[in-house]
């Protein structure tokens, strides 16, 4: 492993939980870097939560899995070709035409790149239910294993895991295939009846999944919806981190670095550039802004936004300022370059410029025609909200954790808000067809 990888990995490893969460998503959608090499040794660091790491790995990998799937679905084969050779995508193609879902779950229990068959999956029509199981089986069967073989041998597991896992894993694999083939033939045979157990959750699937697709008659931006169910729960799962890690040890390490940092950096042109931004990001700026979208949208007819535009950015700043409240941390005293007062976590710009942000990056993605230009303009949106966030740290009067959590938790409102709106508009909308 490279020198930029070991220092990238130390640097996601020191966010604990929500590391090993971000790493185990990413790694099965679009990532190289397997979350094993988080998993097993903060898994040593603490036996005790050696399982309770197994299941927070396996959870973000199929959740990873899917949001990968949905990239196959989308893009289909194209997006394939640019990552993988077509040999492989060939070969890909052939397992899941000779052995469906079982070929997730080899991939997801052994070496192989999960990735590519989470895509694969999409791009080749698998249902997402097939994905789901098969993934659960798969990478939850991998990463208990390692948490079972930690947690029941200590430091003895480290050998076994370092010269014999992989052989182990694809051992258990072979085994497997072999045992679900018996099977499969002796109930043909009428020999042995199955237990049910998956027609169960089969039946709870389609269910959820008729669910879905009935939301999807009412809504057409119906995508954009179940991503801010997920990232409302991500930042959610994000927030608690930042929230348990601060009551627990109460600083960071990589809050001061970076301060000492910044002192480095600092120069005329970046403090103008900087002051700016921060005014832009500030709680009247965004008022304003608010209060003359409210209007157009209004004068649109589209009231019901115009309210949930302006529900949202009130509640982001009276949200921010309860959460000020609670934890009253002091803010850094290091040089300011400009005056502030009141307390430092979270950060209320990154906070609620970022909300803001969410929302109107919402309305340009669901209510814009032309999906280059939405698109455009939600990047470069969700940028600036970024550099809202750090000029605070730049111009001294915030740490950097301050900011993440400022950003997670304006996301978290928002996403909570559309998902609200959307829902009780749909509850809405049956109750009309009841009628």
């Amino acid at each position: 492993m490279s020198g930029i990888l070991s220092n990238f990995v130390k640097f996601i490893e020191a966010y604990g939980v929500v590391g090993l969460a971000v790493i185990s998503f990413a790694e099965s959608s679009f990532f190289p870097i397997p979350p094993d090499i988080l998993l097993i040794p903060m898994a040593f660091m603490n036996r005790k939560l050696a399982l309770f790491y197994a299941l927070i790995t396996t959870v973000s990998s199929v959740l990873g899995g899917a949001f990968g799937y949905i990239i196959g679905n989308k893009l289909g084969k194209p997006i394939l070709r640019r990552f993988f050779k077509e040999e492989k995508i060939k070969k890909v193609e052939g397992y899941f035409a000779k052995y469906g879902g079982w070929a997730i779950i080899i991939a997801g229990f052994t070496p192989i790149p999960y990735k590519l068959f989470t895509i694969s999956a999409g791009a080749f029509g698998v249902r997402m239910y097939t994905l789901i199981m098969a993934s659960i089986f798969g990478r939850g069967g991998r990463f208990f294993l390692e948490g079972f073989f930690i947690f029941f041998l200590g430091d003895k597991a480290k050998y076994y895991l370092q010269n014999y896992f992989e052989v182990f894993t694809i051992g258990i694999t072979v085994f497997g295939v072999i045992f679900y083939y018996v099977w499969k033939k002796l109930k043909m045979a009428g020999k042995i009846k199955g237990t049910g157990v998956m027609a169960k959750f089969k039946k709870k699937y389609e269910k959820l999944n008729a669910l879905v697709l009935r939301y999807r008659k009412y809504d057409r931006a119906a995508t954009y919806f179940f991503i801010s169910i997920f990232a409302a729960l991500f930042s959610l799962l994000v927030f608690l981190e930042f929230v348990e890690d601060y009551l627990t040890r109460g600083n960071w390490n990589f809050d001061i670095k970076v301060i000492n940092y910044i002192n480095t950096i600092r120069s005329t042109t970046l403090n103008q550039i900087f002051k700016t931004i921060t005014i832009t990001g500030s709680t009247l700026f965004i008022m304003v802004i608010t209060l003359v979208l409210a209007v157009i949208l209004i004068r649109k007819q589209q009231k019901k936004e115009a309210f949930l535009l302006s529900f949202n950015t009130v509640g982001l700043c009276l949200f921010n300022m309860a959460l000020k409240q609670v934890f009253r941390r002091p803010r850094p005293l290091g040089l300011r370059i400009i005056k502030v007062s009141g307390y430092s976590f979270p950060s209320g710009h990154a906070m609620t410029f970022m909300g803001f942000s969410i929302l109107i990056i919402y309305y340009l993605l669901t209510g814009v025609r032309k999906k280059r230009p939405a698109i455009l303009a939600s990047v470069l949106i969700f940028i600036y909200a970024i550099f809202v966030g750090i000029s605070r740290v730049y111009l001294g009067v915030h740490f950097l954790s301050d900011v993440f959590a400022g950003w997670f938790a304006g996301i978290l409102w928002s996403s909570t808000s559309i998902v609200i709106y959307k829902a009780l508009g749909y509850r809405r909308s049956l109750e009309l067809e009841e009628v």
